[in-house]
């Protein structure tokens, strides 16, 4: 089983500027998924995928307060290359971070933390930010 990078977003709300921002980020647009009852968006970067859930039922784990966060999405490499994954992943991350509207807590496979991002200090912290 391969592992992913996960961003949990807050807020998420309206959902149609985070599918916007999210897009930017990504350099693609999103489209809606109907047939994924767990994926609302996703986009294909050509060698990964993004999948949003504009919800989730994540809860506090490893001391990471998911539960805190709106929105999830996930960034899966094609060919499971955990470096170029993670560095896609830290990519749109820090763009999103940029746009100083969302805390964002960004990890590997909802087991380690790696970066967390305030509305007023953006990314880089090296540690826990919650709304």
């Amino acid at each position: 089983m391969s592992e992913h990078h996960y961003v949990f977003v807050h807020p998420s709300s309206p959902h149609e500027q985070l599918v916007a921002d999210l897009a930017w980020a990504c350099g693609v647009q999103l489209r809606a998924l109907d047939s994924n009852p767990d994926v609302d968006y996703s986009a294909n970067l050509g060698y990964a995928a993004i999948e949003l859930e504009l919800e989730h039922e994540y809860e506090e784990d490893q001391g990471m307060p998911f539960e805190r966060y709106n929105s999830v999405f996930a960034v899966r490499d094609f060919d499971s290359d955990i470096g170029r994954q993670e560095a896609t992943a830290r990519q749109i991350y820090e763009r999103l971070a940029s746009l100083r509207r969302y805390y964002l807590l960004l990890t590997l496979d909802v087991q380690e933390f790696l970066d967390a991002a305030t509305p007023d200090q953006g990314a880089g912290q090296g540690r826990q930010a919650a709304p």
